[in-house]
């Protein structure tokens, strides 16, 4: 699926100039529960169609949050709030990065994530990917 997304995103021409693929990143120990992070399976086929490198050590997420499942909206932008961190903001600086997840419910996941980027690193420009969106958050679906 990653390898046919960023094959999509490539034949766009808005993605081009990406330096480094970033996937969402999950609390060590939910990692270490699940044995995967499928953001980071998603963004080394995307990395692979866009010709960037897939940077999973800059950003990590340094609060264990609920699950966001059965949360309202602003219940979901609480729980993420200040849940990443950016550990080496020199190799961000300057950079076109393209955060990733799986899925986008509201977009308060990577929204924090991506706040807490531009924080550490001003100079840096963010372009999101996720592989399935809500269709209520679409206004498809009421």
């Amino acid at each position: 699926m990653g390898r046919w997304y960023g094959a999509s995103l490539a034949e766009s021409g808005l993605y081009g100039d990406v330096d480094a693929v970033v996937p969402l990143p999950l609390h060590p120990l939910k990692r270490i529960r699940r044995g995967y992070n499928q953001a980071e399976y998603l963004a080394e086929g995307i990395a692979a169609q866009l010709g960037a490198a897939v940077d999973r050590r800059s950003v990590r997420r340094c609060r264990n949050t609920a699950s966001q499942t059965l949360k309202s909206r602003r219940e979901r932008a609480g729980n993420v709030e200040n849940a990443f961190a950016v550990r080496h903001p020199e190799r961000l600086a300057g950079k076109h990065i393209l955060l990733v997840d799986d899925v986008m419910t509201t977009g308060s996941t990577l929204a924090s994530c991506a706040a807490a980027i531009l924080q550490a690193v001003p100079d840096c420009r963010i372009s999101l990917a996720a592989l399935a969106v809500s269709r209520r958050e679409l206004g498809l679906e009421q």
